[in-house]
């Protein structure tokens, strides 16, 4: 796993090094870990307008 900052955007978390797939098992599980990561640490809550 890579975290890499985005200029003024926020952070982009890369996973895995080779193209991520829906039918690679082993992508699947790590994408419903992570999730359950960043959910856990309250980074999936929707965003808020700043109107």
């Amino acid at each position: 796993m890579r975290i890499e900052s985005v200029e003024d955007k926020g952070t982009l978390i890369v996973l895995t090094p080779e193209r991520f797939t829906a039918s690679n098992p082993d992508h699947v599980a790590l994408a419903e870990r992570v999730r359950e990561l960043l959910d856990r640490a309250g980074l999936l809550k929707p965003l808020q307008s700043q109107s």
